[in-house]
C-alpha cells in the first residue's frame, strides 16, 4: 500500500473469504468449510459465501446431466 495508495485494503475477514471461495471453487463439501472457518451453521456459512455460486449454476447443471445420462447406462 505504501508503494501504490490505490491498492486496497485487506482485511482478515476479506483473506477468510477467499479461502472459502477456494475451498468451495475446488469442491469442498460446505460442512467442511462451514468448520474451516467457524460458522454455526452451513447456512450461515452458505449466506456469507452465496455469491460465490452465481456462477457456478451452469456447472451444477452439468454435473446433475452427466450423472442422470450415466444412471441411464448410457456414456456422454
Amino acid at each position: 500500500m505504501a508503494a501504490d495508495p490505490t491498492f486496497p485494503r485487506v482485511t482478515v475477514h476479506d483473506l477468510q473469504h477467499t479461502a472459502a471461495s477456494l475451498a468451495v471453487s475446488a469442491g469442498a463439501n460446505i460442512k467442511a468449510v462451514r468448520r474451516m472457518l467457524g460458522h454455526a451453521s452451513a447456512a450461515m456459512t452458505l449466506d456469507v459465501c452465496a455469491d460465490l455460486f452465481d456462477d457456478d449454476l451452469d456447472a451444477v447443471a452439468t454435473a446433475l446431466n452427466r450423472g442422470a445420462v450415466m444412471s441411464e447406462g448410457t456414456e456422454i
